[in-house]
């Protein structure tokens, strides 16, 4: 019993060692178009969450815009933003372009958006004095919506994505679409 368990154990990493071997220096590369991108940040839209007890903010119909040279991956969001003034709400609609940088999780083999930059506001008839917590707002929102959704996720049934689930090597945009180099 214990020569199969130690049998077994031997073939497993003999057969660990032999891909390593295998996919060592070889890299994956993974493109995603601007529609891909889009069409994968709207399944979970429209988004509405509270904030600061007097904001709810609303993201819906995602674009996204991928630059030629960048790194990062710029996004426009429609908001819709409900602040509570004396027990009132006051309905604001506007929009908001974000840049991200993009997170890989080997564990998972997701990549995210991450590190969110609000780019440009534009929501009419923010009162002056909730501004700051305004732009806190939305940028959390966006930070929150971001952490929680991928935008791509490694097909498990895919030899090469599998075995390519180990180390990010580059991102970047190219001929307008966002390419991802994977490897050991």
């Amino acid at each position: 019993m214990k020569k199969t368990i130690i049998i077994s154990i031997i073939a497993l990493v003999a057969v660990a060692i032999a891909a390593y071997f295998y996919y060592a220096g070889k890299e994956y590369t993974i493109t995603l178009t601007e529609s891909q991108l889009q069409e994968k940040l709207a399944e979970k839209l429209p988004l509405t969450k509270t904030y600061f007890f007097i904001f709810q903010v609303s993201l819906e119909n995602p674009r996204v815009f991928l630059t030629n040279g960048r790194k990062r991956v710029d996004v426009g969001l429609d908001v819709n933003l409900n602040i509570n003034i004396n027990k009132e709400p006051k309905p604001l609609g506007g929009s908001i372009d974000v840049s991200g940088g993009v997170l890989y999780v080997a564990e998972k083999g997701q990549f995210f958006l991450t590190d969110p930059v609000v780019e440009k506001i534009q929501v009419q008839g923010i009162p002056e004095q909730y501004s700051d917590k305004a732009n806190i707002a939305l940028s959390k929102a966006l930070a929150s919506y971001y952490a929680e959704h991928p935008i791509y996720t490694l097909k498990a049934t895919d030899i090469k994505q599998a075995a390519a689930k180990l180390i990010l090597k580059d991102v970047y945009i190219y001929h307008k679409e966002l390419v991802i180099i994977l490897g050991i």
